[in-house]
């Protein structure tokens, strides 16, 4: 059994994992009946706990398996000044398209993360970001582009980045996250690629995740002055003039990151290793075609529970 092979087994006992977890730790919470003062905080501590159970453990048992070397897997090595900014920068210009994708599919799906998270915004700002964006930076980012990728890159360059990306966007388990983290995990792989370091992405997901964040803060304090305002935007669907206004705004930030990220590769083609010899493995196997199948299922299953429960 090749690398590839392995990681996709590992990806689904890990699907598998993150499926059945969230209803333990609520499971275990309610027998633990802790006063956590209020719903807020127990939310924040659920998503504090949340990158450690789902990504760290998963990541240790990972390692005590397979005994691959830690740093060579993780993509642990020093960026760069000149990388650095140009990912700080590729990390500004690429939130107008993933918000614009986010804002079709809510059209879709109910946004979850973004009510999860508007919930949070009376908890001190500091500690807001250090949940919503320095952890999930931190731990996602050593899972998919660390182990995940390393694991898919004997299928290719192009392959790993989009099978790596793919798995992204599953493994966020809702289907109105999936289409952008999709994208953006495909973005991500190529600067992990093509920088070589882990900490490209790192940063980038922090600065994506803090961003929104502090819009989601500022919006909060916004409708705290002015309710009556914030309960006609809140209660207003998404117009045509709207999709065409963020849509042309996205188009602009796109065809800007377009070309930074093309100078990106360009001055970083040189850290790409060339191929081995060896012959690809198959990409579509058994466990990847489970994965597939047990997203859809969940999803499906998770939406029948949500209809018996509102009726």
């Amino acid at each position: 059994m090749g690398r590839y092979e392995k990681t996709i087994y590992f990806m689904l006992l890990l699907l598998i994992y993150l499926c059945v977890v969230p209803f333990v730790m609520i499971f275990l919470i309610q027998i633990i009946n802790v006063d956590f003062g209020g719903e807020t905080s127990k939310t924040a501590v659920i998503l504090f706990i949340t990158p450690f159970v789902c990504s760290l453990l998963p990541g240790i048992f990972y390692f005590a398996v397979t005994r691959e070397n830690i740093k060579q897997t993780l993509c642990v090595k020093k960026i760069g000044l000149k990388n650095f900014l140009l990912v700080v920068l590729m990390a500004f210009l690429i939130q107008p398209a993933a918000s614009f994708i986010a804002m079709l599919t809510s059209l879709l799906f109910p946004n979850d993360v973004s009510a999860v998270m508007t919930s949070l915004a009376n908890i001190p700002f500091w500690e807001f970001i250090f949940i919503s964006a320095f952890l999930p930076a931190v731990f996602e980012e050593l899972m998919f582009r660390g182990i995940i990728l390393s694991g898919c890159k004997s299928a290719g360059i192009a392959q790993s980045a989009v099978i790596s990306g793919l798995f992204f966007g599953i493994m966020h388990l809702d289907p109105q996250q999936f289409t952008y983290a999709f994208l953006i995990g495909i973005f991500f792989a190529f600067l992990v690629i093509y920088s070589g370091s882990i900490f490209s992405t790192i940063t980038a997901h922090f600065i994506i995740n803090a961003s929104q964040g502090a819009l989601i803060f500022l919006s909060s304090m916004l409708a705290e002055k002015y309710p009556e305002f914030a309960k006609q935007a809140e209660m207003a669907d998404v117009t045509v003039e709207q999709i065409f206004l963020f849509g042309g705004i996205a188009v602009i930030s796109g065809t800007l990151l377009t070309l930074v990220f093309s100078y990106f590769l360009k001055i970083n083609k040189g850290n790409i290793n060339k191929p081995d010899g060896k012959p690809p493995e198959k990409l579509i196997t058994v466990p990847f075609i489970a994965i597939i199948v047990i997203f859809i299922l969940y999803l499906t299953g998770m939406e029948v529970l949500q209809q018996l429960i509102i009726g």
